[in-house]
């Protein structure tokens, strides 16, 4: 059984207890692959999706290289949960989770063909976002903000 703050008192940690929330944030880092271009919209580094699709619709990729770079996108569209469509995400920010192990493998693979066509791309790391507007098991959309936790760049 699980114990809680006080002594003698057993802890609950359902989905939808704060706690149990706050815990699972504090032992999560926020991972962003991100280009050293800045995007209009949010005015912050740009995406390596948002940079995918621009190379997509380039003539910079050889025939094979799109259909490679089209399949992942695909991937990602089919295994990462969008937000609902009502949903304004102009600006906010898309972090994976870090237990969002295989969504971070596939990333990888994105961040390959990037660099190959020239991109400089960076991981941003963050322990904690102070303004979280939507989140799923392996993302966490945010406004930015000054509460957020510090940002190292690797």
């Amino acid at each position: 059984m699980q114990w809680g703050f006080f002594a003698n008192q057993p802890a609950k940690l359902d989905r939808d207890d704060t706690i149990a929330v706050r815990l699972k944030r504090l032992a999560t880092m926020f991972l962003r692959f991100v280009t050293t271009r800045i995007d209009k919209n949010s005015h912050k580094s740009q995406g390596v999706f948002a940079a995918s699709h621009a190379l997509l619709d380039s003539d910079d990729l050889t025939r094979e290289e799109w259909e490679r770079l089209r399949e992942m996108i695909i991937w990602f569209n089919v295994n990462l949960p969008s937000p609902p469509k009502k949903f304004d995400s102009r600006r906010a920010i898309f972090w994976f989770k870090s237990t969002a192990e295989e969504n971070i493998r596939k990333v990888w693979d994105l961040v390959y063909i990037l660099r190959e066509h020239g991109h400089h791309v960076e991981v941003q790391k963050c322990r904690r976002l102070g303004n979280i507007v939507w989140e799923d098991d392996f993302q966490a959309a945010a406004f930015p903000s000054d509460s957020d936790g510090r940002i190292s760049i690797q």
